[in-house]
């Protein structure tokens, strides 16, 4: 993370933001920065966002039932994140957004047309994650906490509702319901470095405060929907050569966001997906040695996790050319 971001927190959009890399010895950790208000939700690049929003659209609309799920639980706290989205959004983006009654208008850019929201939910039907969601690139994912009425496997704070457009290898539709512990038992080493401190601080997080965090890998596929349905399709993995790792490889980064809501006591997660070409992400001075000695320092099971098992020697061969 640049010095001036870890100081005060904010990023500067001229600067690249996410080069999270884990400096050795390799060690899980939540990896949480207080930021301010005006930092919750990310734009930079108004191609990028035209790009990102027409994906979110196209599979709202190709596989609703599988991006889109909500516990009637949550629909209080649902409502809660959209009417604090939509005082944010055209507070801090009046050149983005503008509200007006009871519509709130996402302003035409190069690339997008531009899209108007009634925000009365029993005008246009829809439920009021379903609806936040569709305004930023971020996919949202309302946590609630242990419910002594609920019948579950394991306590912990639950996943009640998601609008996840474009996951990173993992199903909503697999994940919905699930306390943390469950969600995150694929992960390596996660029940025994990371388990408690998350349940503590979610448990004590102050109200309406925001923390970010941010995990990264290198995928072989830029697609920004990866629900794990590409494992369903038997094939062989092409192999990449050290001299092809710039063209076929990706940084993709996930830049979360934890807010506990004042009202309800829920946690919004927000999850924005950043994708770089390997060829491209060489060009910030530091970052391909940076990144080379953290691929390196990955123990073997967080590699098969990443699924960098695979590539992991080739992409280091190429970063370390520069």
């Amino acid at each position: 993370m640049p010095k001036d971001q870890e100081k005060t927190g904010k990023i500067d959009p001229q600067k690249p933001p996410h080069f999270p890399f884990e400096d050795p010895p390799f060690r899980l950790s939540m990896g949480l920065l207080k930021i301010p208000e005006g930092d919750w939700f990310e734009i930079y690049d108004l191609q990028e966002r035209a790009l990102q929003l027409a994906e979110k659209r196209k599979f709202l609309a190709d596989c609703h039932d599988d991006v889109f799920m909500a516990d009637p639980s949550a629909l209080m706290a649902s409502s809660e994140v959209l009417n604090l989205m939509l005082d944010h959004l055209p507070a801090t983006r009046p050149d983005l957004y503008s509200r007006q009654g009871a519509t709130i208008t996402l302003k035409p850019h190069p690339g997008f047309d531009g899209e108007e929201w009634p925000t009365d939910l029993k005008a246009n039907g829809m439920h009021p994650l379903d609806l936040a969601a569709r305004l930023v690139q971020e996919d949202l994912v309302v946590m609630l906490p242990p419910d002594d009425k609920q019948k579950q496997t394991s306590a912990g704070w639950r996943l009640a509702a998601g609008s996840v457009a474009f996951p990173s290898r993992w199903s909503l539709r697999e994940k919905f319901g699930q306390p943390m512990d469950m969600i995150h038992a694929p992960v390596p080493f996660y029940k025994d470095q990371l388990q408690s401190p998350v349940d503590k601080f979610f448990n004590q997080m102050p109200r309406n405060e925001i923390f970010s965090r941010r995990n990264w890998s290198i995928h072989d596929d830029p697609a920004l929907r990866q629900d794990g349905a590409e494992r369903s399709v038997a094939r062989a993995p092409k192999p990449i050569a050290a001299d092809e790792a710039g063209e076929r490889l990706w940084l993709r980064v996930e830049r979360q966001t934890l807010r506990k809501l004042n009202d309800t006591g829920a946690i919004l997660f927000t999850i924005r997906i950043h994708l770089r070409q390997l060829k491209h992400v060489v060009s910030f001075a530091g970052v391909a040695s940076r990144l080379a000695t953290a691929l390196a320092s990955l123990p073997p099971e967080m590699q098969a996790y990443k699924r960098t098992d695979l590539f992991a020697d080739s992409a280091r061969a190429y970063l370390n050319q520069y």
